[in-house]
């Protein structure tokens, strides 16, 4: 990136989203086309302040302005018409029939702005047998079969950590409308994206299928262990001082170079010919000395210095750091992976930033907006209006009883 000159302007500067989204997977999706530089307009319901003044709703909203419009009344569904007019990307994920019920369904809005990209994410795909169900991250997570490669080979199916259902969603949204936009340069019209969370996590298992198309078994849970049929060893977590309850190292040897550089800085090239762990299919036939072997060492030593120590030997290795650690790291703040900003009633926050770095345009990273905060400036530049009209359609008439149905 040395030498290229960096605009102030987002790589999605200029297009305008609309946001009709709510909970964790939509609002993923639209928070990266905020950061990488469009306008995306929150839409809210009136009278919900409470609800938007929680962390979960500052951390999933960074960047993005705020609107005020009750969708159910007739002046807020004109309003949110017009402004659709004037959009290029309309995003939702209500649950099933609240779209259509609101009267803003792709088959609506198309026909008024035919270059409008419209996405929609829900739990289960259209004209599933379960399309009409809840569904919450964790049950995309179980549905999509996320949970049942997710724990001990001897225990209960677990949730993985991450929210691949939700965030995981929101990402492949967002990558999908990046690529609707670039086909619309070509042919002048928008597209509908639909996607479910239980089939986006069906798709995140891509390796994990090996099992059922290769042998035609069940694919096992491996615990810390590699998702392999030939598993290795070390490949697992290993405890270290002053032995917390995440005061361990993750260590993995995929190559027998690797074995012979953890052997070298562990101080045991003793063991270098041993023929139990001459190769990788041998080290993992005898798992149980390797894992004595490397916990006798890093019990010696904290997770930070075991990871250092291995990791500059050429060894992979990972210390396993909770969220409080990451927060307190200074070198993530330094590269904008995470960001302070002023929150109005906690002040000053740290949220997670965009981690991708571009040579030519950057990312904008801002505090997320209060309830309603740019209802004048967004009539007012999307749609031409003069304060007096403004007043008009907004007048203190758009409160009621919003959109309070639940969200994918």
């Amino acid at each position: 990136m040395a030498g290229e000159r960096q605009s102030n302007a987002g790589a999605l500067d200029g297009v305008r989203v609309l946001d009709l989204t709510h909970q964790v997977a939509g609002p993923s999706a639209t928070l990266v086309l905020a950061f990488l530089g469009a306008e995306v307009v929150k839409v809210i319901p009136p009278g919900s302040r409470d609800s938007f003044d929680a962390l979960p709703f500052y951390l999933n909203n960074a960047s993005k302005k705020s609107i005020e419009v009750d969708l159910k009344s007739p002046e807020g569904h004109e309003l949110a018409l017009r402004l659709v007019a004037v959009a290029d990307v309309f995003v939702e994920n209500f649950s099933p029939g609240v779209i259509e019920r609101l009267e803003l369904s792709y088959e609506i809005l198309s026909e008024l702005n035919p270059r409008l990209i419209y996405a929609q994410i829900k739990g289960f795909a259209r004209d599933s047998r379960y399309e009409s169900f809840p569904c919450f991250d964790p049950i995309s997570q179980a549905v999509g079969g996320g949970s049942s490669v997710t724990g001990e080979p001897d225990g209960l199916p677990m949730k993985p950590g991450p929210d691949v259902g939700d965030t995981g969603t929101g990402m492949m949204t967002a990558m999908s409308i990046l690529a609707a936009l670039y086909q619309r340069e070509a042919t002048g019209l928008g597209q509908h994206i639909e996607l479910a969370m239980t089939d986006n996590v069906a798709t995140f298992l891509r390796i994990h299928y090996g099992w059922p198309i290769g042998n035609g078994t069940e694919t096992p849970r491996f615990g810390n262990g590699p998702p392999f049929v030939v598993t290795t060893a070390p490949s697992d977590i290993y405890p270290c001082r002053p032995f917390g309850p995440n005061d361990y190292v993750h260590i993995h040897c995929g190559s027998d170079g690797q074995w012979r550089r953890l052997l070298e800085a562990i101080g045991r090239e003793d063991l270098v010919g041993d023929p139990r762990f001459a190769t990788m299919a041998s080290r993992g036939e005898h798992r149980a000395e390797v894992d004595a072997v490397v916990s006798a060492w890093t019990a010696e030593r904290d997770k930070m210095a075991a990871m250092e120590t291995l990791g500059r030997a050429g060894v992979p290795a990972g210390a396993v750091r909770t969220t409080a650690d990451i927060l307190a790291d200074r070198e993530l703040r330094d590269r904008g992976i995470f960001v302070e900003v002023k929150h109005p009633v906690h002040g000053e926050i740290v949220i997670p930033g965009w981690p991708v770095k571009m040579s030519r345009t950057s990312a904008r990273v801002a505090a997320p907006p209060e309830p309603g905060q740019h209802t004048e400036e967004v009539l007012a530049d999307w749609l031409g209006l003069s304060p007096a009209e403004i007043a008009g359609v907004t007048g203190g008439d758009t409160g009621g009883s919003g959109t309070s149905e639940k969200a994918s």
